[in-house]
């Protein structure tokens, strides 16, 4: 992914509720050919969704974050690691205390 299509996806993941295609093209100080390619980009990669509104009259896309995750994002709880990253036991997923402190943070229902 090149450094604009990540700062982008930044500045859509940011905006709560989405970001009109022609703001997201101020923030990024680029002309509505190149957005309109940045935003292509991120639609085939399935990183953002796009739909069609009104607002003043006029027909804009809105651009939203599809929720997609980073590298690391599934492996970390706050500040903590997944502990079976790394983890040299040869335990039992189910009953391995570790884990099953994590899986409780997150707030999942074993």
């Amino acid at each position: 992914m090149e450094e604009i299509e990540e700062r982008a996806l930044g500045l859509i993941r940011r905006s709560k509720g989405g970001i009109l295609q022609n703001q997201l093209r101020l923030e990024l100080g680029v002309d509505g050919r190149r957005c309109a390619h940045i935003v292509r980009a991120l639609l085939d990669t399935k990183s953002v969704g796009r739909e069609l509104v009104t607002t003043g009259g006029v027909r804009v896309y809105l651009i939203r974050f599809a929720g997609g995750v980073g590298k690391y994002e599934l492996l970390i709880v706050g500040a903590k690691f997944d502990p079976c990253v790394g983890c040299i036991d040869e335990c039992d997923p189910v009953r391995c205390a570790r884990l099953n402190k994590w899986i409780r943070e997150l707030g999942v229902s074993l």
